[in-house]
């Protein structure tokens, strides 16, 4: 297996051809034809399959190309630190980011990213986890983070944290019953207000209500989050969230964020980045750069109720 070879497959699933990407790259197509089999010989697995418009990456492909992908960035970042190239990145970046991660996220981003890289100019845009992968996936952002489901095979994945989802009450109503830790099933009986369907919280809370053969009572459906928990905190019904979005709340004596213990609600988020077009050096350094501040808000307690 050579650089060459695996720099090659990461483009044929780029432009989801090979004709196209053999023209792209200026070598005959049955060479780089030749390559890919000689690639899937290696490994013993199907990296493509074939169809009348191109090719698709198997599951297998899929994460070959993700994880050459990281390999030749760590090769390329290397060799500029030994030849002393090693540029200051500067450029346009677009992230998109969830709600909830971007109330604990987005100031701090942007103010990292300005200290530490200020050619950088960087726009976060905010949005559902679907449609953060959709504008990943039409181009119209560079980096995306989300709430692990389905994904495009269009889209590499790069888990970052384990997120606990707790039970939010108001205090102000709460008797002192209510404020110990709760089992999930009793937690998901609750009178609940949570945001509307194609939010990636309320498929994740109906996923694990169906496991426990509980129908949930939906009182309110509110997708704009200081909202919620403004009702919340009005005693009109309980929301489950991640504490780090209620953490002032919480700090102030308004809200009530109870474990969900036993059997824990947990939602994994992800780093997006685009199989389906060539990554730049600016979006490749700065994920690891969103990875690094993440891990940074975790281990010092600024990220309440996860896990690395």
């Amino acid at each position: 297996m050579e650089f060459r070879q695996l720099r090659n497959f990461i483009h044929v699933v780029e432009l989801s051809s090979i004709t196209a990407a053999a023209e792209s790259l200026n070598i005959a197509q049955p060479a780089l034809s030749r390559q890919v089999k000689a690639l899937e010989q290696e490994l013993q697995v199907t990296l493509l399959q074939r169809h009348g418009r191109g090719v698709m990456p198997t599951e297998e492909g899929i994460r070959l190309a993700s994880r050459a992908q990281s390999i030749l960035e760590d090769v390329q970042e290397l060799a500029e630190e030994l030849s002393g190239s090693y540029a200051p990145l500067s450029g346009y970046l677009r992230v998109g980011l969830p709600p909830t991660v971007a109330e604990i996220l987005a100031t701090r981003l942007i103010e990292r990213t300005m200290e530490t890289y200020p050619e950088v100019k960087l726009q976060i845009i905010s949005g559902f986890s679907g449609h953060v992968q959709d504008w990943l996936v039409r181009g119209k952002i560079d980096l995306g983070v989300c709430y692990e489901g389905q994904t495009s095979p269009s889209i590499r994945s790069q888990p970052i944290i384990i997120e606990q989802l707790f039970l939010v009450q108001s205090a102000a109503q709460a008797r002192k019953a209510d404020r110990a830790p709760i089992e999930a099933p009793k937690a998901l009986m609750k009178p609940l207000i949570l945001p509307n369907r194609e939010h990636g919280l309320r498929q994740c809370v109906e996923t694990i209500a169906q496991k426990y053969a509980v129908a949930l009572n939906v009182v309110l459906e509110i997708d704009i989050l200081p909202t919620m928990l403004a009702f919340v905190e009005r005693g009109l019904g309980s929301t489950i969230l991640p504490p780090v979005s209620v953490i002032n709340q919480v700090r102030a004596g308004r809200l009530l964020a109870r474990p969900i213990v036993r059997h824990p609600i947990d939602r994994t988020l992800v780093l997006m980045s685009p199989l389906n077009r060539p990554g730049s050096r600016l979006s490749s350094r700065f994920a690891k750069f969103l990875k690094s501040e993440v891990q940074s808000l975790v281990t010092t307690g600024q990220w309440p109720g996860t896990t690395l």
